[in-house]
């Protein structure tokens, strides 16, 4: 009888998980036609049937990038896989992840893979919600941004962060909004408008005497560094501070920190510190069987305090869930651990450096390309092809 396996969510952690639970055939486009003939899974993903290539929404603003070039219809991704697709929201997991009730339906598992991605603490300031954008928000927000943004000649725009650390890692998307800061800077002198504009960066999760390659590309760009500043309220036209003083801002382009969603909290899931999912380092759910997750939804065990969990390090996490899974379902205990790796190329259109730390020292790519080039944003781009071709076609 076929193992029945629920996945719940489209984004990164699950995609990869498809990719490493299914081995590809030699021979992709008759993948759909052999899994009809044989398979030891009857696999469902539930989702909302739309991928995001988060990694690219910085590049909305020097127009290199929109909407629809990132975006992808998942739907014959999995039907070439012989996945069944369910459109929905799940509202509850119940039975230690036996039973997923969505759309008012109830389907029942063998196992479960949970790459459901965050809720943002968007009520850790009061105001994020009503005066903010935000990248993490995803195209459409991105978008509002960039139409503000061309109504000015001139102005004040603040950008910044907020982790949340409980958990003892990075959850949080630093690396975005330092992205942004610098293609917001190079945009602007695109328009030949940058002397008319002040630009901050701020959080609170950097020390105000912080050194290092990325402050250096910030303040060669005359960003305004708030090292250590957190506003108390975001309103109209700007921020308050703690004393009740006021900081003028045109535009805030912000990212709050990382947290579990609402099924996280009421569904019988484990519960972080931090407010994620709570996995070993097996990527198994802690005290339920044959469940497992990855991605901005789980917590790490013991990390690193550099690591984050999203993009590059959900494809660690949900490979070692793949082949952790087909263990357990062998009644078998699971032994596939996974590496923490920091990796990404920060694009900043006329430079670009790669940002990797890794607990075995190992660097990217047997350091065949270098660390600091304007060469390297054309092999992210690459990088984004090859990813996107593969969702697509294969």
């Amino acid at each position: 009888m076929k193992k029945k396996i629920v996945i719940i969510g489209n984004g990164f952690a699950s995609l990869f998980f498809v990719q490493y639970f299914l081995v590809l055939p030699i021979f992709p486009f008759f993948a759909w036609f052999l899994r009809r003939l044989y398979s030891r899974y009857d696999i469902t993903v539930i989702g909302n049937g739309d991928f995001i290539y988060f990694p690219a929404i910085p590049e909305f603003i020097t127009g290199k990038k929109n909407k629809r070039d990132i975006t992808i219809n998942i739907r014959p991704f999995l039907k070439r896989r012989n996945i069944r697709f369910i459109e929905g929201v799940v509202t509850d997991i119940r039975d230690g992840g036996r039973t997923v009730i969505a759309n008012e339906n109830t389907y029942k598992n063998d196992a479960l893979f949970l790459g459901i991605g965050p809720a943002f603490l968007k009520d850790e300031i009061p105001g994020t919600k009503e005066h903010t954008f935000s990248p993490c928000n995803g195209p459409d927000d991105m978008d509002a941004f960039m139409r503000q943004l061309a109504t000015l000649e001139q102005g004040i725009i603040y950008l910044g962060f907020k982790l949340n650390k409980q958990d003892g890692f990075v959850a949080g998307r630093a690396g975005q909004m330092y992205e942004c800061a610098c293609l917001l800077d190079f945009a602007l002198k695109e328009r030949g408008v940058r002397d008319h504009f002040e630009i901050h960066f701020f959080s609170s999760n950097i020390s105000p005497d912080e050194t290092g390659a990325i402050t250096d590309r910030m303040r060669e760009r005359g960003i305004i560094l708030d090292y250590g500043y957190e506003p108390a309220e975001f309103v109209a036209g700007g921020m308050l501070n703690e004393d009740g003083s006021f900081r003028e801002a045109d535009l805030v382009l912000y990212s709050p920190g990382i947290t579990g969603s609402r099924l996280v909290r009421e569904s019988c899931l484990p519960v972080s510190a931090g407010g994620q999912i709570d996995v070993d380092k097996y990527g198994q759910v802690k005290g339920l069987s044959n469940v497992f997750a990855a991605g901005d939804c789980a917590s790490h065990e013991n990390p690193p305090q550099w690591v984050p969990h999203q993009a590059h390090m959900a494809q660690l996490r949900s490979q070692a869930a793949a082949k952790n899974m087909k263990t357990v379902l062998k009644n078998t205990q699971p032994s596939k651990t996974y590496r923490y790796e920091l990796s990404c190329i920060l694009n900043m259109e006329n430079d670009a450096m790669w940002l990797h730390m890794a607990d075995d020292s190992k660097p990217p790519f047997w350091n065949i390309f270098p660390r600091r080039s304007k060469k390297l944003i054309a092999l992210k781009n690459v990088f984004e092809r090859l990813y996107l071709f593969y969702l697509r076609y294969l």
